[in-house]
């Protein structure tokens, strides 16, 4: 099945100057990674899928085509985990996952509303705890069966409890401390009765494993059924409710594999005779029952998908002996189109798949939504522009003016990487030419590649595993200064590293004035290396013999400071500018003099190529910041912020900006969304408008005081949103023509309404 990916999404930041912003997601659709995909029960061919992070998406097309549906900012840094559909089809819930915090919750995202209509605390919370399994009852949303997990030092113990009254109150209802230490693996309501509770339990640290424990009191009591059988899965019959099947977990061998059937409403439960494939964990994963077609069943396990068409009277086995990411493995959930019972989407552990035979073959889902590793790097001159970006660990090649994508060194799924990838840097003056540390068991090596890393010679060998500078001389193009770093400042590294005889190169030390981290270097055409050392920059005109130190101004960098970042500007060499822990330093007397513009951290900075006077810079994710992006028209002396909210709630830990001369395209790798390139149309000499195709869009009256009536030519509008000029979401509308502002402050706001063709349009509106 033919796949194409295309998401626009068009951001309009209102600060005291107007920008022009596009996002697109253009990573290559090879290496997406989507999961808990789950049709919806009344719309033909819409699916939801959750990202390897905090977005939520949504296919009207079975999948050919993919866009944003939520980007989660309730918690930073947090992903969204278990989604799936209500019972009346009418809403997401998913789990908010943050590791061990206090900020891990239940949510329930209203479909039509596209909000967010409950989140539930846990009631644990300040445990740290997170969710392990969580249930909904059918007819009833306040009413939530939950099991947690939580630290207690070095050891997990979990706790379940049930709420009744929307999480007004809760009942603990299951400990592990009291109960063997035997952890749950899921919870479960009767579709019929929200006082009968089911929890599968697993494994525990004595010789007690198991069981299914079955409450017919909201968990004031349980009964012991398959007392000793480690189980996981549960699912009921969609209009029998006496019908439910378990499936056996993980065990390690002390559980025999089975599926276990009940036809008397969890009282009693016998063995579905299947055979099964041997495999490594042994263990049912999911069961899925097509709720439209109920004699339709698809089991899925470790290495085989188990389909019966008849209701459990015959079964067939599809077994996939080898574990390739490109096709079944471990598969851990499963939709039936409502449509066409023969076609299912499966979440496996690797790769989405589609079905169009009942499970009988699968094939993986193209789309561009991955984990970015290593970084983005991108490189131009007058006949070639070059984006390099990451995934699974290797670099791909985009040709900018053909758009193709080439793919190097990418290591399969199921590989086990502990890194990053090898870290490299594009060389700035010679096309295609990238560096590369490669690191293994016995040391690093520093490679050079002239054809954008397909072959690679061997430059220098070290025991070091951090690659944090490279430049240039551009008097010897085939000469350049490297930094590597240990994890200790001292074991700070500056080779230059002559290769003009690829057989004998030439690897010598340069002395530095102190030890510290080295994050960015700089080589003029008369030999002179400017370099960020620590927090300070020094200078030298003899390959490091003497050293200067230039760090007037950034004497308010402290001991737990850093510089990040070193550029120059290449319409100006007098100016330069610092991305620090301490924000944006500036100077515009190559480097005699820094003056601080900024305050928060920034991790990279950039000069335009083609407007005197632009400057972008990025904050990345981490434990204390969001990623953020910031851009400057006059030199530096004024900043824009581009807030995460507006980036889509990305998380990213790095970008890099290919300038035109009226805008620039930032790529950013993100956590789970690939590749992100955010086009702002920046007028560096005054203040461009919004573009809006104002025969497209009607918008009257204007100025209002109350009632604004919105027309979209030939298209029904899906969407309204309204921005302040700070850039900050006020209000959105669903499927409204009409809006009411009676109850806004005075003043211009920006509306963005996109229409039933998935096209958008941006009117300023005033409020009298």
């Amino acid at each position: 099945m033919k796949k194409t990916i295309t998401l626009f999404l068009f951001i309009v930041c209102f600060t005291s100057q107007q920008t022009f912003s596009q996002i697109e997601i253009t990573g290559s659709s090879a290496y997406g990674r989507i999961f808990d995909l789950t049709y919806d029960s009344n719309i033909a061919n819409k699916i939801y899928a959750v990202t390897l992070g905090n977005h939520i998406l949504v296919s009207e097309d079975n999948g050919n085509n993919w866009s944003i549906l939520y980007s989660m900012n309730l918690v930073s840094n947090g992903i969204i985990e278990q989604m799936k559909l209500s019972a009346d089809g009418t809403a997401l819930t998913f789990a908010v996952y943050k590791g061990n915090s206090t900020e891990n919750a239940i949510v329930v995202y209203d479909i039509a509303t596209a909000s967010i209509t409950k989140t539930f605390t846990l009631p644990n919370q300040l445990d740290l705890a997170y969710v392990s399994s969580y249930d909904f009852y059918d007819n009833n949303m306040d009413i939530l069966l939950v099991d947690t997990n939580y630290p207690v030092g070095f050891d997990t113990e979990g706790k379940t409890f049930y709420t009744s009254d929307g999480g007004i109150t809760w009942d603990m209802i299951y400990y592990t401390n009291n109960y063997d230490t035997v952890f749950l693996k899921k919870v479960a309501i009767s579709p019929n009765d929200p006082n009968k509770l089911f929890l599968t339990r697993g494994n525990g640290s004595t010789n007690i494993d198991g069981g299914l424990f079955v409450s017919n009191d909201a968990g004031q009591n349980f009964t012991e059924l398959l007392p000793g059988v480690v189980l996981d899965p549960i699912t009921f019959h969609p209009t029998d409710n006496q019908t439910i099947y378990v499936g056996t977990g993980i065990s390690f061998g002390s559980t025999t594999e089975n599926v276990y059937k009940s036809t008397d409403g969890g009282s009693t439960f016998n063995i579905v005779p299947i055979s099964w494939t041997s495999g490594i964990l042994d263990n049912i994963v999911a069961i899925k029952i097509n709720e439209n077609n109920p004699s339709q069943i698809l089991i899925l396990e470790e290495n085989e998908m188990v389909i019966s068409e008849d209701a459990g009277v015959t079964w067939q086995n599809v077994v996939y002996l080898n574990e390739d990411p490109e096709s079944y493995y471990y598969g851990l959930n499963a939709s039936y189109n409502p449509q066409n019972s023969s076609e299912i989407v499966i979440s496996a552990n690797y790769k989405p798949l589609f079905s169009n035979d009942g499970g009988l073959t699968v094939a993986s889902i193209p789309n561009p939504y991955f984990a970015s590793t290593g970084k983005t790097a991108v490189f131009k001159n007058a006949s070639v522009s070059s984006l390099y970006y990451g995934v699974q660990f290797g670099n791909i090649h985009r040709d900018l003016l053909t758009s193709t994508d080439t793919a190097y060194n990418i290591v399969p799924l199921n590989y086990f990487s502990n890194g990053g990838g090898a870290p490299y840097f594009v060389d700035q003056i010679t096309p295609n030419r990238i560096f590369t540390l490669n690191s293994g068991f016995v040391g690093s090596s520093l490679t050079v590649s002239n054809d954008n890393g397909n072959t690679q010679n061997q430059l220098y060998s070290l025991f070091t595993n951090r690659f944090t500078a490279l430049a240039t001389y551009p008097t010897n193009t085939e000469t350049v200064l490297a930094a590597f770093a240990g994890y200790d400042p001292s074991e700070t590294i500056l080779k230059k590293v002559d290769f003009s005889d690829i057989n004998n190169v030439q690897a010598t030390d340069v002395s530095l004035p102190v030890l510290n981290y080295i994050n960015g270097i700089l080589i003029d055409n008369t030999d002179k290396v400017t370099v960020a050392i620590g927090t300070e920059v020094y200078y030298t005109n003899d390959d490091g013999t003497t050293w200067v130190n230039s760090s007037a101004g950034l004497e308010t960098l402290t001991a737990n400071d850093l510089i990040y970042d070193l550029q120059q500007d290449p319409l100006n060499s007098n100016n330069l500018a610092l991305a620090t822990t301490s924000g944006v330093f500036i100077s515009t007397d190559s480097g005699s003099t820094w003056n601080q513009k900024t305050t928060s951290i920034v991790h990279n900075v950039a000069f335009s190529t083609e407007s005197q006077g632009v400057i972008l810079a990025s904050t990345y994710s981490s434990e204390v910041s969001l990623f953020h992006m910031y851009y400057s028209t006059d030199g530096g002396d004024n900043w824009e912020t581009i807030s995460n909210d507006l980036l889509l709630n990305v998380s990213a830990s790095s970008s890099s900006y290919y300038f035109n001369a009226d805008s620039v395209i930032a790529y950013v790798g993100t956590a789970d969304l690939g590749l992100m390139e955010f086009t702002l149309d920046i007028n560096a000499l005054g203040l461009p408008q919004i573009a809006s195709d104002q025969q497209m869009l009607s918008v009257f009256p204007n100025p209002s005081s109350n009632i604004v009536n919105i027309d979209v030519k030939n298209a029904n509008i899906n969407r309204i949103t309204l921005y302040s000029l700070t850039g900050k979401m006020i209000k959105e509308f669903i499927g409204a023509s009409t809006i009411d502002i009676s109850s806004f402050s005075s003043g211009i706001y920006l509306m963005r309404v996109q229409d039933s063709n998935n096209k958008v349009n941006f009117k300023k509106i005033v409020r009298e």
